[in-house]
């Protein structure tokens, strides 16, 4: 909750909720992949629900943190899902009116740029490791 009162005046998802969605969305394709293939028709109609899906929670969380809900269509540039997802999952609801992240949001984008730090490493080790195996 947030301390400035500003739950009420912006209505929409805030980032916990906005966090299980998108939790759940994952943990959809998840089991519908294994259960019917990743190739499978079940699949393939399941992709465009969640993708319809993220736009919605999207929306929903920008109108909470009191901007543009057409800042959603940044999702379909190259990167920009990730930028839009660490985003929308670190500003605290109201944040148009400070413009700064919160404690927790920076623990948050602190916790996110480690991850990704680890994930480019180990992708470029495995690289590297590739190529004296071969």
């Amino acid at each position: 909750m947030n301390q400035s009162g500003a739950d009420h005046l912006y209505p929409g998802i805030d980032r916990w909720q906005y966090f299980l969605g998108k939790l759940g969305m994952i943990a959809a394709a998840i089991i519908v992949a294994t259960v019917f293939g990743p190739t499978s028709v079940v699949m393939k109609v399941l992709s465009l629900v969640l993708m319809v899906v993220a736009m919605l929670l999207d929306s929903m969380r920008l109108q909470n943190i009191g901007v543009s809900q057409w800042w959603a269509f940044i999702r379909f540039l190259p990167f920009g899902s990730l930028v839009l997802d660490l985003g929308l999952v670190s500003v605290q609801t109201g944040w148009v009116e400070t413009r700064q992240v919160d404690d927790t949001g920076k623990r948050i984008l602190f916790v996110s740029a480690i991850v990704i730090g680890l994930v480019i490493f180990l992708a470029m080790r495995a690289r590297l490791l590739d190529q004296f195996w071969l």
